[in-house]
């Protein structure tokens, strides 16, 4: 198996999320490609990434954890959520092939 180089794995990035969300074509750039590398190579999330991972606001994740129980881990004071406790709170939000 080849590993893809950065400028590979940015092309194919874009490919694919164009496949799955073409209005997205005009509005992605390298921030957005790289941001979304970053992402996909993490489980666990901190609020900022959470947010980000389901495009809304920091403020808006904030509320939705409380009103619909989001689950969370904290050790020592420091909480992050899985991207699979994320994924499945967005298929029972009704929204499915996000990102």
């Amino acid at each position: 198996m080849q590993l893809l180089d950065e400028d590979n794995l940015t092309k194919f990035i874009k490919s694919v999320v164009i496949g799955m969300k073409p209005e997205l074509k005009s509005n992605l750039d390298q921030k957005d490609i790289k941001k979304m590398i970053e992402l996909s190579s993490r489980e666990w999330l901190n609020v900022g990434q959470s947010a980000d991972y389901l495009g809304v606001s920091t403020t808006t994740f904030r509320v939705w954890r409380k009103k619909y129980k989001i689950p969370s881990y904290t050790i020592e004071g420091i909480t992050r959520w899985s991207k699979s406790d994320l994924d499945a709170f967005w298929k029972c939000r009704g929204v499915e092939g996000y990102l």
